[in-house]
């Protein structure tokens, strides 16, 4: 990324969820046998206006503050995603418990009708969300110990 001495950027930290803004006030170009590089110098929001190589930095840089806010929607995202297919991974430990799950909006012309659907060994359990599990009665009392 190019800058220009005197821009504002701003740095999201990669070790916590936290964006600083950061003055770019030097711009170095070295030329080598190798070739050449730029790097640039920031200073920080400190009382000590403390300046830093850019480089040295643990964050991601971005021009302006809605590309960090895109970047930290995109992590957040990604983290619920993870922890919900956590808990979804999970959840197979009641699977001899919930034997099936009924979307009530999808049948609230049917509710009358409830007692077809699931007979006499199975209670149902309202899981909020307009989801309802059933549950066999039998297995239940079976870990209970009757």
């Amino acid at each position: 990324m190019n800058f220009s001495v005197g821009q504002v950027i701003y740095l999201l930290t990669r070790k916590d969820p936290k964006v600083y803004p950061a003055l770019v006030c030097e711009e170095v170009q070295k030329r080598s046998l190798t070739g050449n590089t730029t790097s640039y110098v920031v200073r920080l929001p400190t009382d000590d206006a403390k300046e830093v190589e850019l480089e040295r930095l643990d964050a991601e840089i971005f021009i302006g503050v809605d590309e960090a806010r895109s970047a930290m929607i995109e992590r957040a995202t990604e983290q619920i995603n993870f922890i919900l297919a956590k808990a979804k991974e999970i959840s197979h430990v009641f699977s001899e418990f919930a034997t099936a799950e009924i979307n009530i909006e999808n049948n609230a012309e049917e509710d009358n009708d409830s007692s077809e659907i699931f007979d006499q060994e199975y209670a149902t359990v309202d899981l909020g969300g307009g989801q309802v599990a059933r549950i066999n009665v039998n297995d239940i009392n079976k870990m209970q110990g009757e």
